[in-house]
């Protein structure tokens, strides 16, 4: 499974989270895997400012990008309603190489599959009031695989250590149903090290503004990341010795 030419599950994949800024830290940017494009907290939602943005995104950096427009309901910044919000996936589909819909939003994942049948379509969840049980929580798997979703996202609020520790074993058990973990909160901000370390597919981080509660920073994920996971930090060490040939 990839997401443009970035492999997942071999090694912790780093996201960062762009909200329509352009002048992004070179040292910084150059640590991100993917970009998640946040168009919700876009300064405006017009169709071509967000065509025009995604272009210059894609020629300055050349990341694979993942597009979302997030429901007021799950964290978006403003209310969208879901036929807007599909006339803007509909338009940007053939120019980023993912979709991140919540599942709560059946009916436009389900548009949203039969339109972008060769793009990676991320089903999402998120819980800002807990962390939910095992058998809620295999039932989002289930329902994301019936709607089509090839990976889905599970983001809920750890309120103690043994939410985070909830959602660290079921990563553990389900690592190979297509998963992205992240316990949000200031407790759960170690997830964002751990899980990806463990099994889920992709991890996120802010590059100028935190998006989420517990959020840390790219810069500050990527060298976690090479402290506690010893190869991830040989497959840094090796694609810098890479470059300097290039």
């Amino acid at each position: 499974m990839k997401i443009g030419e970035i492999a997942l599950g071999n090694i912790p994949v780093v996201v960062g989270t762009v909200s329509g800024n352009l002048n992004l830290s070179t040292e910084i940017v150059d640590k991100v895997d993917i970009f998640e494009i946040r168009i919700d907290r876009f300064k405006s939602q017009e169709i071509n400012s967000i065509l025009k943005f995604i272009e210059s995104l894609k020629q300055t950096y050349g990341k694979p990008l993942i597009a979302t427009v997030r429901s007021l309901e799950e964290g978006g910044a403003i209310s969208i309603d879901d036929n807007k919000r599909f006339e803007i996936f509909k338009e940007i589909a053939p120019f980023v190489d993912s979709i991140d819909i919540e599942l709560s939003s059946p009916n436009l994942l389900k548009r949203i599959r039969s339109l972008c049948k060769e793009k990676l379509l991320i089903a999402s969840y998120h819980n800002h009031a807990k962390t939910p049980e095992d058998d809620m929580l295999m039932t989002l798997i289930t329902d994301a695989k019936a709607y089509g979703a090839d990976v889905i996202k599970i983001a809920v609020m750890a309120k103690n250590k043994e939410d985070l520790s909830k959602l660290i074993l079921f990563t553990i058990k389900n690592k190979d149903k297509g998963l992205i973990t992240i316990s949000l909160g200031s407790i759960g901000s170690i997830s964002r090290i751990i899980n990806p370390i463990i099994g889920s597919l992709m991890t996120y981080g802010y590059i100028d503004t935190p998006s989420s509660n517990g959020q840390l920073s790219v810069f500050d994920i990527v060298e976690y990341l090479r402290l506690f996971d010893p190869k991830y930090n040989e497959f840094l060490i090796n694609r810098a010795r890479l470059f300097e040939f290039v």
